[in-house]
């Protein structure tokens, strides 16, 4: 299929619109979401400081406290349990996310699979918020491959907007948490191309439902059914707020790695999963008519893949 956007003329486009957009809010006492009539859709902020980048994303959203009220019980998912280099999200980027859902006040703070110590500690900023990520709450059964239990995950069986997905098992604390927060990675994927935000949903899996993903159309890997699979999983639970990882990442061998390492230096974050998916596609040289997890979630109505018609501020700090 021809690809409708290359990355590269994107890029382009998009790095013309980050300059204007630094340029305005290099005013004094005007920031960068102020000249516009309504309220960012999705944010971009590019730069080299990815902790203090990931904290101005949010401010540009509308503050933490717009999506987090004081008390929330917040359920976490972080595309962690990778080895190689750019096929995890930052952990300053997880950091900064955690500070500030201590900052609004969230009563419980739970990652929905288990974040290893050693994740943290890549982080310059672990030691100074050592005492926040010790605090975090985790589903401790669910490290991959994650077997069912009944006191961590449910046998969904009505999927209502589902076509594939007629039974999954998913971890209880993602369909009971007042708050989901979802952080992804934009890197490649063998079947799917993109990885991203929607993808990441099987991370609140068991092994069991991951496996019908993959084995569940009778055909192994079928790209059409595992994309139908994940957009139905998504269509359980509305993603309250995600942050997409695209400051480095792979472009290959996705999604374990290692692969040939794209450094756009960028966070992506917003609400429509759909959208950013289909935004941070072209990233890596796809439009979003290219993956089907996008295609797949936009019909059933998960988000809108059209991330043109979206107020999108892009900022370069």
């Amino acid at each position: 299929m021809t690809k409708g956007i290359t990355r590269r003329n994107f890029i382009k486009d998009s790095s013309k619109a980050g300059i204007a957009i630094a340029g305005v809010s290099s005013i004094p006492g005007l920031s960068s979401c102020s000249v516009f009539k309504s309220p960012a859709d999705i944010v971009v902020v590019q730069g080299e400081d990815y902790f203090g980048n990931t904290l101005e994303a949010l401010e540009m959203l509308g503050g933490i406290e717009k999506f987090v009220p004081k008390g929330s019980n917040v359920g976490l998912l972080i595309n962690s349990d990778f080895e190689n280099f750019g096929t995890y999200v930052n952990p300053d980027i997880a950091i900064a996310v955690v500070k500030e859902l201590v900052k609004a006040g969230a009563s419980e703070i739970t990652c929905l699979q288990v974040v290893k110590d050693e994740y943290w500690k890549r982080s310059r900023h672990y030691e100074k918020f050592k005492d926040q990520i010790n605090s975090l709450r985790q589903v401790e059964t669910n490290t991959f491959p994650a077997e069912f239990n009944d006191k961590d995950f449910v046998i969904i069986d009505n999927i209502d907007r589902g076509k594939s997905l007629k039974e999954t098992e998913v971890v209880k604390k993602w369909l009971e948490c007042d708050v989901f927060v979802n952080l992804a990675i934009s890197k490649h994927h063998m079947t799917t191309l993109l990885t991203g935000a929607l993808k990441n949903i099987m991370g609140v899996s068991t092994r069991k439902a991951n496996v019908t993903f993959h084995l569940g159309s009778g055909e192994r890997n079928d790209p059409e059914y595992i994309a139908q699979c994940i957009a139905d999983q998504n269509a359980l639970r509305k993603t309250d707020l995600c942050i997409i990882d695209s400051t480095e990442f792979i472009l290959d061998n996705g999604p374990s790695g290692p692969g040939t390492l794209e450094k756009l230096q960028k966070i992506v974050a917003g609400t429509d999963i759909v959208a950013l998916d289909a935004l941070t596609c072209t990233y890596l040289g796809y439009s979003h008519d290219e993956i089907l997890t996008v295609v797949k979630a936009h019909e059933i109505g998960i988000g809108d893949m059209h991330f043109e018609k979206l107020n999108i501020i892009e900022q370069t700090i």
